[in-house]
């Protein structure tokens, strides 16, 4: 078992990260003294394949426990789904705060955030993130949120949870596009911060995909480890150190968001190719030299995940770029690679050359 403390005066929690973790769930709410009802969110999928790992937990779950069930797809970070979770948690709670538990991916997350953040303008959160995505990126550093039809995240908030708990048993229980999914994010960690562990990743990346206890332990602990301390830094994302962690994702979201939050490509796809596009950008800015984005491009490559893209158009993609919340009175700004390990933010890239890269990537 690991352990980080995410540092925020009174904010500040525990992320504890191992396997079997998330049976210290009754127990810490009892040190939290907590009496009020407690509605844990979760989705269908969670519910009907991870049993047998939630099984210890409920166990020592209080009485007056709730569960709300959502679907396991990004259409889940809807207004229409938000609405209805708060009317159903409404009903259920009447006069009193509940303590909201986060129990699934990174949509369940979000949106279980989101409601923890708006519900009586504020209640108690615990994040218990179920994907490999979530364990490594989503469930850490207060970022909720859903969804407008023109863009990911555009409605949200920041609410630091009160304890976060990575049990790395859930993760036996997906299917392994969930673990390439994931893997994006992970290879991301190594891109904006650290060239050693991307080395790792390079070394290791079949160990994460057969999922190897100590490769897994270590590698969501790395991750957890920069994002804490960037989160530590600048919580509210307005000093320019948070902003790194979206590296791949200025493109990436927009492909998301025209492909229709369909299945054809989920978030850590969409956030592969969306690297691509930013190392490439890079590159013909002359910031990055072509064998650290070869190395790169070869490392998404082994672990399965997408190089390109099809079926979404780029008119599409580029009309929901513009809806990107790092652009700044009307100025886009990216996260690029200068080498593998650091990364700077650029602002007014060219238009000509956004799309002369993404016809490269595109159809």
């Amino acid at each position: 078992m690991k352990k980080i403390k995410l540092k925020l005066v009174e904010r500040s929690y525990d992320i504890t990260i191992g396997s079997g973790v998330v049976r210290q769930l009754g127990d810490v709410i009892k040190t939290m003294k907590y009496a009020g009802p407690i509605v844990v969110i979760t989705d269908k999928t969670v519910n009907s394949k991870a049993k047998a790992v939630i099984a210890s937990m409920l166990k020592q779950m209080p009485e007056a426990t709730s569960f709300i069930i959502v679907p396991g797809t990004e259409k889940s970070k809807s207004i229409a789904t938000y609405q209805d979770t708060l009317v159903r948690i409404s009903k259920r709670t009447k006069n009193h705060k509940p303590l909201i538990v986060a129990l699934g991916g990174g949509v369940v997350g979000d949106l279980a955030g989101f409601v923890a953040a708006t519900f009586r303008r504020g209640v108690p959160c615990i994040q218990i993130p179920t994907t490999l995505l979530a364990q490594v990126d989503s469930s850490v550093g207060g970022k909720v949120g859903i969804d407008l039809p023109a863009a990911k995240n555009l409605v949200g908030a920041f609410h630091q949870p009160e304890q976060v708990f990575v049990d790395t048993d859930f993760l036996r229980t997906l299917p392994a596009r969930q673990i390439r999914n994931g893997l994006a994010e992970i290879i991301k960690y190594g891109i904006i911060s650290n060239a050693a562990f991307f080395a790792y990743l390079e070394k290791n990346v079949f160990g994460i995909l057969s999922l190897k206890k100590s490769i897994l332990e270590r590698v969501i602990h790395e991750c957890l480890k920069i994002k804490a301390r960037a989160v530590e830094k600048d919580e509210k994302d307005d000093k320019d150190i948070r902003i790194t962690l979206n590296f791949g994702h200025t493109l990436g979201h927009a492909i998301e968001t025209a492909s229709g939050y369909s299945k054809a490509y989920n978030h850590g796809e969409s956030i592969a190719v969306g690297m691509l596009l930013a190392g490439e950008i890079a590159m013909r800015l002359d910031m990055l030299a072509e064998k650290d984005f070869i190395r790169i491009k070869e490392l998404i490559r082994k672990t399965g995940l997408p190089t390109r893209v099809s079926g979404v158009t780029l008119k599409d993609i580029l009309s929901s770029h513009e809806y990107d919340k790092k652009f700044i009175s009307g100025s886009n700004r990216f996260v690029l690679p200068r080498k593998i390990g650091a990364v700077e933010v650029v602002e007014d890239i060219p238009v000509l050359l956004i799309k002369t890269v993404l016809r490269r990537y595109v159809g």
